[in-house]
């Protein structure tokens, strides 16, 4: 009857061998964070060795509060001439524009390189804006406020003027004549 009232011993556990389930998680985390860590470093390497035009698109386009020198815009102008440059340039392009309300000066600065392209870049600019257009046309009802102002007008008006822009050849004529 003593037996009865005497708990249950438990089983003892062997103790932690090396390669045990434990340290094998901590191995898996180890390497997880290792592998995280590479692949930031990568990613800060890739960054730094962006080509002069990324460069100078990631500051044509900033969500900042200046504007962006006309040298910097003929230097991306000058660019669009080369096809895989002229993609580049695209691409970023159409990917500031689609940005959301708050970045609203990314927009804008998208918009406002899109015109300078048109008048001063090459034809395969003028060519793509018009292929995408409804890119821009969508801005005409973009809107946003901050400070209780109307940030949006600005980006409507730019994207009324593209669209009217690639749209009268000869408003587009003597635009680039005048920019040359």
């Amino acid at each position: 009857h003593d037996l009865a009232r005497r708990p249950r011993r438990r089983p003892r556990r062997a103790p932690p061998v090396a390669g045990g389930p434990r340290d094998v998680e901590a191995m898996n985390l180890n390497s997880v964070t290792s592998a995280l860590g590479s692949v930031k470093k990568a990613a800060a390497r890739a960054a730094q060795r962006e080509s002069p035009l990324e460069k100078n698109l990631r500051e044509a386009m900033s969500n900042q509060n200046w504007g962006c020198p006309n040298s910097l815009m003929h230097d991306i102008a000058r660019s669009s001439s080369h096809w895989e440059d002229c993609q580049v340039i695209m691409s970023e392009l159409w990917a500031a524009v689609q940005e959301k309300g708050p970045r609203w000066r990314r927009v804008l600065k998208g918009l406002t390189l899109a015109e300078f392209l048109v008048k001063n870049g090459s034809e395969r600019i003028i060519d793509d804006v018009r292929r995408d257009q409804h890119k821009v046309r969508c801005l005409f009802d973009f809107s946003y406020q901050e400070d209780g102002k109307d940030k949006g007008a600005a980006v409507r008006e730019k994207a009324k003027a593209i669209i009217e822009l690639v749209s009268d050849m000869e408003l587009l004529r003597a635009e680039r004549d005048k920019a040359r």
